[in-house]
């Protein structure tokens, strides 16, 4: 990241924002306790993270499940964490885990699609666009793959198109091989005063939907925005 583009100290993530909604809307937790899960998120473990080198900034400005997932191993087995932790009484392991809890989607022990769609839609908000940190490679706009999980795990792996259709399995998750789509296109974002890399922009298509909308007939591919847009 060039030092253009890599962000001012205090600037805005839209999964910090969603994080915070989602404690407040979700979980219902009290302003002290997401402030102190704020506190011990924003600013000793992004601190830290920076220190070791694994972040440029925040922790809020890694767009990876896996590499979220790493980072928390990284933590668990480092010694001057583990003594910061037991210091602040475990706060700082148990405000990761719960972030990583929200990455996951992991949001309630409801199983109901209408349910998860419910919470889904109670944390989806416009983002102004100056306010959301890109990463920016060749010209194209990075999405976040943990967003683009939380909406098919939403949608519990299902085609927005027709949930009849079918895909695979796959192997390390289980689930039916789905794949993300941003219904206006991230090329377009200098265009767009907001995020276009928001829950409401990113559907859950399966591989034929998907590849239709990019490579099919302009006739097809209209069907299937129409669909998506009325629905949306």
């Amino acid at each position: 990241m060039s030092d253009e583009q890599a962000p001012n100290a205090g600037e805005e993530y839209a999964l910090k924002e969603y994080f915070i909604k989602y404690m407040e809307e979700i979980k219902g937790l009290s302003e002290a306790s997401i402030k102190h899960y704020m506190g011990a998120l924003d600013t000793v473990i992004s601190r830290y993270l920076k220190e070791k080198g694994l972040v440029n900034h925040s922790i809020f400005e890694i767009k990876s499940l896996k590499h979220l997932l790493d980072v928390q191993e990284i933590l668990k087995k480092d010694p001057d964490f583990v003594a910061l932790n037991e210091k602040g009484h475990r706060m700082y392991r148990s405000g990761l885990q719960s972030y990583i809890d929200f990455a996951r989607g992991q949001w309630s022990d409801s199983h109901k699609d209408e349910d998860t769609k419910v919470e889904l839609s109670k944390l989806d908000e416009p983002i102004p666009r100056e306010k959301y940190h890109y990463e920016i490679t060749s010209e194209r706009y990075r999405r976040s793959p943990i967003i683009k999980h939380q909406v098919l795990k939403a949608e519990h792996y299902l085609c927005e198109v027709d949930h009849h259709h079918e895909t695979f399995i796959v192997n390390n998750t289980n689930h039916a091989y789905m794949e993300g789509h941003h219904v206006i296109p991230l090329s377009h974002q200098k265009q767009f005063k907001y995020s276009l890399d928001i829950y409401a922009n990113v559907i859950c298509l399966c591989p034929i939907c998907h590849r239709l909308l990019h490579y099919g007939r302009i006739s097809d591919r209209e069907k299937i925005l129409d669909q998506i847009y009325r629905e949306k």
